[in-house]
C-alpha cells in the first residue's frame, strides 16, 4: 500500500523571497494550511521538509520551507511533486472521498458486477469513475452521489442505484 499521496507540484520560485509557487491537487486547498511538514520526491525517494508558512495570493499558493530562503536554494524544488503521508491527510466531510480510497472498489448494480474502479477523472461538471469489467472493457460512470446507494471505501465496494439509469445499458 502506498503511504504517500500527491497533493501538489512546485511550478516556480516566487518573486517573493523564500517562497515557491504550487499547483495544488485538491478540492479543499484551505486544509493545506494545517500541514506542518511535507515530503518531496527526489528521484523516487521522499524527503521530509518542514513548512514555515503558506500564503494564498490570488489563485496561487505559495510555500516557504524552513531553512530555505534564496532563489538558488529553492530552484531545486521546481518541477518536484509534494506528498503527504496517509496519516497526515486531513479528514474529509461526509460524502467526500479521497481518490485513492475509491480506486480498487468493486462496483455493483443490484447483484450484477459492473467492474473495478481504476481511476477517478476530474471534469468541469463532476468527477467520473473509470471502471474496468471482467472482459477488460472500460466504462465511465458519473460520480454523482444521487446515483449511488452505497459508497464504502473501507470495504472497497460501491452500489449503483438500479433506477439511476446507469444500469439500463447493462445486459
Amino acid at each position: 500500500m502506498n503511504d504517500f499521496f500527491l497533493i501538489a507540484k512546485v511550478v516556480s520560485v516566487s518573486v517573493r523571497d523564500g517562497f515557491v509557487k504550487l499547483k495544488l491537487f485538491t478540492d479543499h486547498p484551505e486544509r493545506f494550511y494545517t500541514t506542518k511538514s511535507i515530503f518531496v520526491d527526489f528521484w523516487g525517494n521522499k524527503k521530509k521538509f518542514l513548512i514555515e508558512e503558506i500564503l494564498k495570493r490570488g489563485d496561487s499558493y505559495l510555500l516557504k520551507l524552513k531553512n530555505f530562503s534564496t532563489e538558488r536554494e529553492l530552484q531545486v524544488f521546481v518541477g518536484k511533486e509534494i506528498f503527504l503521508k496517509q496519516k497526515d491527510l486531513p479528514p474529509l466531510e461526509e460524502n467526500s472521498f479521497y481518490i485513492h480510497d475509491l480506486v480498487g472498489c468493486k462496483v455493483f448494480c443490484a447483484d450484477k458486477f459492473l467492474g473495478i474502479v481504476k481511476d477517478v477523472l476530474s471534469t468541469p461538471a463532476n468527477d467520473v469513475l473509470e471502471i474496468t469489467d471482467e472482459s477488460n472493457t472500460t466504462k465511465l460512470l458519473p460520480f454523482v452521489l444521487k446515483f449511488f446507494d452505497e459508497i464504502n471505501p473501507e470495504q472497497k465496494i460501491i452500489f449503483v442505484k438500479e433506477d439511476s439509469g446507469i444500469c439500463d445499458d447493462e445486459d
